[in-house]
């Protein structure tokens, strides 16, 4: 595998570093096209990448509607000039308000965010009523994430007075199950359907009593396959951008490839069988266990300890390793650890080319433009 990462110029690159690969991050926006049967049923999370040069390539590949996070991720989609953003994550009124005030500067941008309780969907209705435009929403569902959401068993009330909003648009359902992760291909489909059964039900309850869903947007990354195999629902993968060692872990059948790696050098061998890397908590995503990423050539190496910016390792076999040496790295959680860095190095054949720039990756922006 290390051949597809090495650098010629390594010795240019200063670590920690991130690196991405062009070539790589085409083939998993084809990858995600062909899965999803079209770019149409695609509306890609940014929260993975949080990079333009990202959503330009899939915005030059036919994908014009895309899920964030944050409102930085918000800015950088309406820079990118794409045709629809869902802010998925519930607003507070101090992130509702610039949210309201881009889609009034904006008009030829779709903006849509989610609702999952009673007095949210007031606070979004009075403010969209006291600037004089109608707020789009979802209905954000917990289907066993636990995490957001209204339970589906408990949605209809939601929905009903939704319908009855003046100021409200309802867009329809969203549903993220992340936390389905069998390993086995067959049975996280069934846990996957298994969960939605409640989702049906709601969608059953609300069609009888005369109303509809224009949409339903569906899973992530781990459920994407088995979303992909629904019909008619909207797909919102983001990790398959670049894709993880904990996602490949999960998924060994996908089609996607590795398309970010961390560089690291050796700084330190404190003894015959420790080393010592530049790639502390600062560096690396960390809410996990040790090991938190796979050092290609050390994949037996034992990870002992990470503190802010080294990591040690215990290696037990003969090497000739010098402190100055270049490794690669691929974490097991690319989404935080993306979020580490101000920008990457673009990497095409081999070759340094400039960089990414990681645009959406601050909470505290300027919030006019």
């Amino acid at each position: 595998m290390l051949e597809n990462f090495e650098v010629q110029d390594k010795d240019k690159l200063l670590t920690p570093g991130l690196l991405v690969f062009p070539d790589r991050v085409q083939h998993n926006i084809d990858a995600m096209i062909e899965l999803a049967g079209g770019t149409n049923r695609l509306m890609p999370h940014v929260k993975t990448h949080k990079m333009s040069s990202v959503i330009k390539l899939q915005m030059a590949a036919g994908i014009r509607q895309f899920k964030c996070a944050t409102l930085a991720e918000t800015k950088l989609l309406i820079k990118c000039k794409v045709n629809r953003i869902l802010l998925a994550h519930q607003p507070t009124k101090e992130k509702l308000i610039p949210f309201l005030n881009w889609q009034i500067k904006y008009p030829e941008i779709g903006f849509a965010t989610l609702v999952d309780n009673l007095d949210s969907l007031k606070l979004f209705s009075d403010l969209a009523k006291e600037k004089g435009v109608k707020i789009k929403l979802w209905i954000d569902l917990n289907n066993g994430m636990n995490r957001t959401g209204i339970v589906p068993e408990k949605a209809m009330e939601l929905h009903r007075a939704i319908e009855q909003e003046s100021q409200v648009e309802f867009q329809g359902l969203h549903v993220y199950d992340g936390h389905i992760r069998p390993l086995d291909l067959q049975e996280r489909i069934s846990k996957c359907d298994a969960a939605f059964d409640s989702v049906s039900v709601l969608i059953n309850q609300i069609e009888s009593s005369g109303g509809s869903i224009p949409e339903i947007i569906t899973g992530g990354s781990p459920s994407f396959y088995p979303h992909a195999l629904r019909k008619n629902s909207l797909l919102s993968p983001g990790t398959t951008l670049l894709w993880d060692l904990g996602y490949k872990k999960i998924w060994k059948e996908s089609p996607f490839l590795n398309a970010a790696v961390l560089i690291t050098r050796l700084i330190s061998k404190p003894n015959a069988n420790t080393l010592c890397f530049d790639l502390g908590h600062k560096a690396v995503a960390s809410e996990m266990p040790l090991p938190r990423v796979e050092i290609l050539g050390l994949e037996n190496a034992i990870h002992k300890g990470q503190s802010e910016e080294h990591l040690m390792l215990t290696y037990e076999h003969e090497n000739d390793f010098k402190v100055g040496d270049l490794f690669y790295a691929i974490p097991y959680h690319i989404c935080p650890t993306v979020a580490k860095y101000n920008r990457a190095y673009a990497i095409e054949k081999g070759i340094h080319t400039g960089f990414w720039d990681i645009e959406a990756r601050d909470y505290q922006i300027d919030l006019e433009g």
